[in-house]
């Protein structure tokens, strides 16, 4: 593990640590917390070398893209945690929109994916620790961006910034406006609840109202993707009923 020289303008309250290589920065951003890191700690590397995304799968990161994790210590109910992916799911769609042609169709696909004309350009992984009493004694948002280059052959088609258009990017201006969006996002979230976050998520719903096929892990539904929930879970329709989904995952039409 090697620090980097120089570093990002971030919002007050950010604490960045800019390595050149690690094997996860959900990880280190993990032991951090466990050795008692203040909330606003962001942990950016170059190269991730061991890195896992949500069930278990591999998560590419090569250099040019951007990988970071934001440590967090919000005093609410575990439960809660979920709404935190969509504000920064919602920063993440902002930051890329503001890059790309205004042509470009950027849409948030359920749970935490970032997509650009249908192709995965961002992804999310959250995990957490709580407390005794069932509340989050700390939560790290990881961060995944393909800003110039993407994996191929992958099961969702991905592409990056480069490819769908985006001119001047850099890896550093990618993460100084995820974090802004970010910083004014959860603001939002703290101060007026969840019902914000989920009405922005909802105007960029990749697939709301169509036909989707959701994997779970001992069976797979199709059914209409009718909403998101109050709690930020997939309402799913089911030939005249509905079933709330809270982990899964999700493509369009049947398959």
């Amino acid at each position: 593990m090697r620090l980097m020289t120089g570093e990002a303008l971030l919002p007050s309250g950010f604490h960045l640590l800019a390595l050149d290589s690690i094997d996860s920065t959900n990880e280190e951003a993990k032991r951090l917390a466990e050795s008692g890191a203040p909330e606003g700690t962001v942990v950016w590397a170059k190269e991730q070398t061991a890195v896992k995304g949500r069930r278990g799968r591999t998560w590419v990161t090569t250099r040019g893209n951007l990988a970071f994790s934001i440590l967090l210590r919000p005093d609410y109910p575990a439960a809660e945690a979920l709404q935190v992916g969509f504000v920064a799911a919602n920063g993440i769609a902002l930051a890329v929109a503001e890059v790309l042609p205004r042509s470009a169709a950027v849409t948030c696909k359920w749970p935490n994916d970032v997509l650009v004309e249908g192709r995965k350009v961002s992804g999310l992984l959250l995990e957490s620790a709580t407390t005794a009493a069932g509340r989050l004694d700390w939560l790290v948002v990881g961060v995944g961006l393909n800003v110039a280059g993407y994996p191929a052959n992958t099961e969702f088609p991905a592409t990056s910034l480069a490819a769908a258009g985006a001119h001047g990017v850099t890896v550093v201006g990618m993460l100084e406006s995820i974090c802004g969006h970010f910083h004014s996002g959860l603001a939002g979230w703290r101060d007026m609840g969840f019902y914000p976050v989920r009405e922005a998520w909802l105007e960029r719903a990749h697939g709301l109202g169509e036909p989707v096929t959701v994997r779970l892990e001992k069976e797979t539904l199709t059914g209409e993707f009718r909403t998101l929930d109050e709690q930020g879970a997939l309402v799913l329709g089911l030939n005249g009923d509905e079933r709330r989904i809270t982990a899964g995952d999700v493509f369009p039409g049947v398959r």
